[in-house]
């Protein structure tokens, strides 16, 4: 009897060793498949290094140059600021000069108002009017 049971223990053995080798045998498949496709990866991703990096280098050298014009750029524009800020002055001063003509204009004009009523004066007393008085209070002269 010790041999029936001896036979039954061993199979179970077996069994449960013949299960385990099979786990592990599939494993140990799904391990290679695993490793297969990280590695293909692995080289694909070495395939876009080779051709990015140079291109990312090239980019990255585009952006410093343009960086740098946009530094340049933006001095020029300060500069240009800084001239044209006159510029707000000088039509301020313009169009005080401008009031200021107008102004003269005005003024003008009563001296030559003032200078008319003179000369019709003078000549109304050169025609023989002796009558003196003021130019400046004869008929038409008005503030």
């Amino acid at each position: 009897m010790t041999d029936r049971r001896m036979t039954k223990d061993t199979s179970i053995n077996k069994g449960l060793l013949l299960t385990i080798g099979v786990a592990f045998l599939v494993q140990a498949g799904g391990f290679v498949w695993w490793m297969s496709g990280l590695n293909s990866e692995v080289t694909r991703l070495a395939s876009i290094q080779g051709t990015a990096i140079p291109a990312l280098e090239a980019e990255a050298q585009k952006c410093g140059i343009a960086i740098h014009n946009n530094v340049q750029a933006i001095k020029e524009i300060q500069e240009h600021d800084q001239a044209i800020s006159g510029l707000d002055v000088l039509n301020f001063k313009v169009e005080q000069l401008r009031v200021e003509i107008a102004t003269l204009r005005e003024v003008n004009r009563e001296i030559m108002t003032q200078h008319e009523k003179i000369f019709d004066w003078m000549a109304m007393n050169s025609s023989g009017r002796s009558g003196g008085g003021n130019p400046y209070n004869s008929p038409g002269y008005s503030d």
